[in-house]
């Protein structure tokens, strides 16, 4: 039994859809956390907390599930994230040079090596679809 849906339109759906929403907050403060704690020196710490944040994703996406956020059409979905992704570095990579230009250097090394994930998260995910059709 697919969980896609299943709570939409019931009486559970705004509790989902809270839990959601405190489930992606938790993700990014302890993804963030994690950040500041390796950058302390603090490497257990951090581990810990990306431990924690990837159950917190994990738990995110369940709920998005349940509520129905997303397509049962894996692949279509995955195609138009793809273009995203791609899209993404370039748009991302002029974000770093507005932080250069105000002097951020070590801000936009950090903002380019998102975008070069971002790039590289476009390619992954097409290399996917290609090798599922």
């Amino acid at each position: 039994m697919s969980l896609l849906g299943i709570t939409k339109g019931t009486e559970l759906e705004e509790q989902v859809e809270q839990y959601l929403k405190a489930e992606a907050q938790g993700t990014v403060m302890y993804y963030g956390l994690a950040r500041i704690a390796e950058e302390k020196g603090l490497h257990d710490v951090a581990e810990l907390l990306l431990k924690i944040a990837n159950d917190e994703a994990r738990h995110a996406g369940l709920y998005s599930v349940l509520n129905g956020h997303v397509s049962q059409d894996l692949f279509a979905v995955l195609s138009q994230v793809a273009k995203a992704e791609t899209a993404g570095e370039g748009k991302i990579k002029e974000f770093a040079q507005k932080a250069r230009q105000l002097g951020l250097e070590k801000v936009a090394e950090e903002i380019e090596a998102a975008a070069k994930d971002e790039g590289r998260h476009g390619i992954v995910l097409e290399e996917l679809i290609k090798s599922h059709q």
